[in-house]
């Protein structure tokens, strides 16, 4: 039926294709269980096919109302991009090292360039130091719980939005408009991350999830 497909298109918009394939089963379902006892009722088969369609709502309505509870298009690319960057990160053990021994030494750098008397220097590698440290407690602590994750998270927006403050120093007001450039795609996938870990039941995130 070419109006049911007209619907089903609309309703299944912005979904990701697993997402899209559940609405489309269960809706096909539900039209045929009303079509059906539309024509029990007496209904022509137009008539019956007019009553079904018109008993699945408005198509953007549902669009809206799917979109909240199942992973959109882009959601799943998240969760896809995710899922290959944490692969391709634990499929090389001595990377995970390298983060790790990168953050003392910087902070080893940074004390000796402060008291040298190199300021400007220290404050730079310190910089560079915070910003590592999120991707250093993220590949090594035991990160395992929706609480945990909530706190590193915290801790992650503090030591970013911290070291790029620190990068700009007193005009950090001044240049505010390109720390957020700089943050927003940042915040975007967090805002998806988000709106994934809603949808999904704790069991089924992946660790990437909990960052």
């Amino acid at each position: 039926m070419i109006e049911l497909d007209r619907w089903l298109t609309q309703a299944t918009r912005h979904l990701a294709r697993d997402s899209a394939a559940q609405v489309r089963g269960e809706i096909q379902e539900h039209f045929e269980l009303s079509r059906e006892a539309a024509m029990a009722g007496g209904a022509t088969s137009d008539e019956a096919d007019r009553s079904a369609l018109h008993a699945l709502g408005d198509a953007k309505t549902a669009n809206r109302q799917y979109r909240q509870v199942l992973l959109t298009a882009a959601e799943a690319r998240t969760l896809r991009d995710g899922n290959r960057e944490a692969q391709a990160v634990c499929s090389r053990a001595w990377l995970k090292w390298v983060i790790f021994a990168v953050f003392p030494a910087a902070l080893v750098v940074a004390a000796g360039l402060f008291f040298s008397g190199r300021g400007s220097a220290g404050r730079d590698v310190l910089t560079a130091a915070i910003g590592i440290c999120p991707l250093a407690a993220a590949l090594l602590l035991p990160i395992r719980t929706p609480a945990w994750g909530r706190v590193f998270r915290v801790v992650k927006w503090v030591a970013l939005v911290g070291a790029l403050t620190l990068i700009y120093g007193p005009e950090t007001i001044k240049w505010s408009w390109l720390l957020i450039s700089c943050l927003w795609p940042l915040a975007l996938s967090e805002w998806r991350r988000a709106s994934i870990r809603r949808k999904l039941p704790v069991t089924s995130w992946p660790r990437h999830l909990y960052l």
